[in-house]
């Protein structure tokens, strides 16, 4: 068995589908299908019933190839919020867990309604605080100005 930590996860062990090589001493390790392994990993999250880890949560935000900044920005929270839940300051809400999955599901699925559904919330909060209100006094009464 390999004791698979270089994709950030300290559980993950491969049976096989791997080969050790020994060059000049030293081991060097390659793994078949990368991607189909780490699309393995994920689908085991995301089956999961229990709470994300905060590695495990920094694995499918990896393995989406999105940014903290991204991802926050998704969910409607800051990347600082999305760096203190994968480094365990910040517990991470329940609801934010289970968006992240379904996001990842999405993904292997091929549809695209929770990713839709996440950048329209997203998209609508960020012109909601861009908006400017502009008012003007006219006859000592405040009114929008036009």
């Amino acid at each position: 068995m390999y004791h698979y930590t270089e994709c950030g996860l300290s559980n993950v062990f491969l049976k096989n589908g791997f080969v050790i090589e020994q060059v000049d001493g030293e081991d060097y390790t390659s793994i078949d299908d990368m991607n189909n392994l780490h699309n393995a990993i994920a689908q085991s999250l995301t089956d999961n019933h229990t709470a994300l880890c905060p590695a495990e949560f920094k694995f499918l935000r990896i393995e989406l190839n999105l940014s903290q900044k991204m991802l926050g920005y998704r969910f409607g929270v800051s990347e600082q919020t999305i760096a203190r839940y994968e480094k365990g300051q910040s517990v991470i809400p329940r609801t934010t867990d289970a968006a992240l999955r379904s996001l990842f599901m999405e993904i292997l699925e091929k549809t695209s309604s929770v990713g839709y559904f996440l950048d329209l919330l997203s998209d609508a909060e960020a012109k909601q605080a861009a908006r400017e209100i502009l008012l003007e006094e006219v006859d000592n009464h405040w009114k929008i100005a036009v």
